[in-house]
């Protein structure tokens, strides 16, 4: 089934309406269990959400974050990794206290035993309340790459050449790239609500992709189509790809 598509003027507008989704379950669910992306997509989403806090309109403290993705071989100390953007455009801006984090350690000598931990809390949290996510240009969604089973939790994965060469973006310097740690299409599939954000030209074509049939593990964000509860949210330029739109 194709998700609910949301069709916003333009990138703030698509932002704020993300940010909204997350403000309004925080106010249903003050404990709730979220997970966010890092990235450029994310960053107007972010801002949104810090002004809230910082003006006493929404309220972080109980929740738990899940963290969606980490380079293997990165942590938050380094330059770049998912978690050290993270902390830099969201978590440490609004104040959220380490033992509300669970997140990949990119770094772990056993990454497999990583992603079980990971696992085991997600469990006894009740699963996931909320999945925000962006989109690759190669459909990926988190680090699921295309080919990835639809049947994994978190779990290792071996990076697209397509990722490998885009996420080059988030570094100083050219920085070997391999595999990633990642949050599970079912893990995703089993979140209460997910939400794909996606902006700009570049994503149109993807989008449309995306809701595109067959669904199929080659291109993974057709996998939202089997998701009882998801919502696609795009600017204009993005949505020159969905029909009916433009």
């Amino acid at each position: 089934m194709i998700p609910k598509i949301t069709i916003c003027p333009d990138y703030n507008a698509m932002s704020s309406m993300a940010a909204d989704r997350v403000m309004a379950l925080l106010a249903k669910k003050p404990d709730a269990v979220i997970c966010l992306p890092s990235g450029s997509t994310p960053l107007g989403m972010f801002q949104t959400l810090v002004a809230a806090n910082q003006k006493g309109t929404t309220d972080f403290s109980k929740c738990v974050f899940i963290g969606l993705d980490e380079w293997i071989g990165l942590n938050a100390d380094d330059d770049g990794s998912c978690r050290n953007l993270l902390d830099r455009d969201f978590l440490k801006p609004i104040g959220m206290r380490e033992n509300q984090i669970v997140y990949f350690d990119g770094k772990a000598i056993d990454p497999a035993a990583e992603c079980d931990r990971v696992n085991k809390i997600l469990d006894s949290l009740g699963g996931l309340d909320l999945i925000v996510l962006g989109m690759g240009m190669n459909g990926h969604l988190a680090l699921n790459e295309p080919g990835t089973a639809w049947n994994l939790y978190a779990h290792v994965s071996d990076l697209d050449p397509v990722t490998v060469e885009v996420g080059q973006k988030y570094f100083k310097k050219a920085t070997v790239l391999t595999k990633g740690i990642t949050i599970g299409i079912r893990n995703i599939l089993e979140a209460k609500t997910a939400i794909l954000l996606a902006s700009g030209k570049s994503k149109a074509e993807v989008v449309r992709r995306a809701l595109a049939f067959p669904v199929t593990t080659d291109f993974p964000a057709t996998a939202l189509q089997n998701h009882l509860n998801a919502e696609i949210i795009l600017d204009e330029e993005a949505a020159d790809g969905v029909a009916g739109n433009g």
